[in-house]
C-alpha cells in the first residue's frame, strides 16, 4: 500500500518503534538501540550517505541551537546546506531542511514510497522487542533528500546520546560537543562518566576535526582522560572563546575571538547566555569548514537575521516579544531567569500568555512565570490535538490577582496590542502554541531563512 500523506509518512517512520515498545524491558541506549539496522536501510536504500560530507552535533544542551548556528554560518557563506534536527515544532518537515527550507510534503511522501518497501525488509527479520528508530528511518529520507539536493555538506544533530545513536552511523568529517551534563541517567547513565563515553562516541578515526564547547570543570577533565593525544581538537578558551555578553530586550549580543580573527559586536535574536556560546562554537566550525576567517558583514547579517523558533526567541522589537516553550517548572525558571536579566530593576510592565496542555506542568509555569509579570493571561492555540485545563485561569488566579482568560491565542494578541504600556511581551506553551504564535505574527516554519 503506497504513502499518499505526510501522517502515512510519520506512520511510516514510528511504526517499527510503536509495535515494539511495549515489549523493551532494558532502557539502556547500548541494550536497546539498534545503529546497526540503519546502516542496512542506508545501504538497502543505496548508500546515499556515501561521498556527502556530515557534521554530527551532541551534547546535553544547546544541541539544536548550535546546529542551527552551523548551518546558517555555512549558507551564508555561500554553501548548501542541509539540516536534521529534532524535535519539531507543528510539522515533522521542520526536521528536514536545506538552507533554511523545510523538506516538501510531496518528497517527504515521495521519498517515504521509495524506503517504504526497505524498511519494511528489515521489519520482518526484528524480534518483538527489536525495533528500527524512527531517527535512523527519518535520516535515511533526509540523506537522499540531501543527495539528490546535491548539498556541499550537512548538519546533523544527534539524539539524546552519541555512540548508539542512529545518526552515528554516517562518516562524520567534523565532530561538535556541546556542553555534557547528567541527562538521560537511566538510558545513559549512571554516571556523568558514562554520558561522556556515549557523547564522545560520535568521533570516529576518519573524524578530521574535533570541537568541545564550553564545559564543567569535572565534564572537563572526563573528556581529556578520554582523547586519544593527536591535534584534531578545538577547546572553548584554548582555542576560541565567547566574551563581553549582554542581554536585553531585543536579544543577545557578544564578540567570538578565535586563533583567526576577533568578531565583534555580534547579536542574535536569541536569550541566553548559553546562545552566545552555542554561537561561538559555530563560528570555530564554520572558518574551519571555509578555510579562513569568515567576512564580518556576512557574520553579524547572518546572526541578527537568524531564527530558531521558540527558544527565547525575540520575534518583535516594539514592544519585544518573546517565544519559547516551556512546559514544566524547570524550564519556565530558565525564562523568568532571562526576564529577570533583561529587567533588573523591575521597571517594565510584562504581560504574559500562557498555553500549557493538561498533560503538562501547566500549574509549575503559572506558578514561576507570575513572579515576573504583571498580567497573566491563559488561552489555547486555535488547533491542537491536546486537551488544555479547565481550571487554567483559576490556577493563574491563585498565583496573581491579575488574571483573564481567552478562548484562543489570537484574540489573547488582540487584548493585549490595545495596551500601549506594555514593555515585554511573553507568549509560552507547547509546540502548537508557539506555531500558532508565529503564523499570526507572519512567520513561516517551513523556511526559517538561510
Amino acid at each position: 500500500m503506497s504513502i499518499h500523506t505526510v501522517k502515512q509518512a510519520e506512520d511510516l517512520i514510528y511504526q517499527s518503534y510503536v509495535r515494539a515498545i511495549d515489549h523493551i524491558e532494558d532502557v539502556r541506549d547500548e541494550k536497546v538501540k539498534k545503529p546497526e539496522l540503519t546502516r542496512r536501510l542506508l545501504d538497502l536504500i543505496g548508500t546515499p550517505d556515501q561521498g556527502q560530507k556530515f557534521i554530527l552535533v551532541t551534547g546535553s544542551k544547546g544541541k539544536g541551537s548550535t546546529s542551527r548556528f552551523i548551518s546558517s554560518l555555512l549558507s551564508h557563506h555561500g554553501l548548501k546546506v542541509g539540516l536534521f534536527t529534532s524535535p519539531h515544532l507543528v510539522n515533522f518537515n521542520e526536521r528536514i531542511r536545506i538552507d533554511g527550507k523545510a523538506i516538501s510534503d510531496q518528497d517527504l511522501i515521495r521519498i517515504s514510497n521509495q524506503i517504504k518497501e526497505s524498511v519494511e525488509t528489515i521489519e520482518q527479520n526484528l524480534s518483538y522487542d527489536e525495533y528500527q528508530g524512527p531517527i535512523g528511518i527519518a535520516i535515511a529520507i533526509a540523506a537522499r533528500y540531501f543527495k539528490e539536493n546535491q548539498t556541499d555538506i550537512n548538519v546533523i544533530e544527534c539524539g539524546r546520546g552519541g555512540k548508539y545513536d542512529d545518526t552515528n552511523v554516517l562518516n562524520n568529517e567534523w565532530a561538535v560537543i556541546t556542553p555534557i551534563m547528567e541527562e538521560h541517567v537511566p538510558n545513559l547513565g549512571p554516571h556523568l562518566s558514562n554520558i561522556v563515553t556515549h557523547k564522545l562516541g560520535i568521533i570516529k578515526e576518519q573524524t578530521k576535526r574535533i570541537y568541545i564547547n564550553h564545559q564543567s570543570e569535572k565534564a572537563t577533565a572526563l573528556i581529556k582522560e578520554r582523547l586519544p593525544n593527536d591535534k584534531r581538537y578545538s577547546f572553548y578558551a584554548n582555542d576560541f572563546s565567547v566574551q563581553q555578553i549582554e542581554m536585553t530586550s531585543k536579544g543577545t549580543s557578544f564578540t567570538v575571538k578565535t586563533k583567526r580573527s576577533t568578531y565583534a559586536h555580534l547579536s542574535v535574536p536569541l536569550l541566553g547566555g548559553f546562545q552566545a556560546i552555542n554561537a561561538g562554537i559555530a563560528v570555530s566550525v564554520a572558518e574551519d569548514i571555509v578555510k579562513g576567517p569568515l567576512k564580518g558583514r556576512i557574520l553579524r547579517e547572518c546572526f541578527t537575521q537568524l531564527q530558531w523558533p521558540g527558544r527565547c526567541e525575540v520575534i518583535q522589537t516594539n514592544p519585544p516579544v518573546i517565544l519559547d516553550g516551556a512546559i514544566n517548572e524547570t524550564t519556565a525558571n530558565y525564562v523568568k531567569d532571562v526576564v529577570k536579566l533583561i529587567d533588573q530593576t523591575r521597571e517594565k510592565k510584562i504581560v504574559t500568555i500562557v498555553g500549557v496542555p493538561a498533560n503538562k506542568d501547566y500549574q509549575g509555569v503559572m506558578k514561576v512565570l507570575s513572579e515576573v509579570s504583571d498580567e497573566m493571561i491563559v488561552t489555547q492555540p486555535d488547533r491542537s490535538h491536546l486537551p488544555f485545563p479547565e481550571d487554567a485561569l483559576e490556577t493563574v488566579l491563585n498565583y496573581h490577582a491579575n488574571g483573564v482568560s481567552f478562548p484562543f491565542l489570537a484574540e489573547a494578541l488582540d487584548y493585549v496590542k490595545k495596551d500601549v504600556d506594555i514593555d515585554l511581551i511573553l507568549i509560552i506553551g507547547t509546540q502548537t502554541f508557539i506555531g500558532n504564535a508565529k503564523r499570526l505574527f507572519g512567520h513561516s516554519l517551513l523556511d526559517i531563512g538561510k
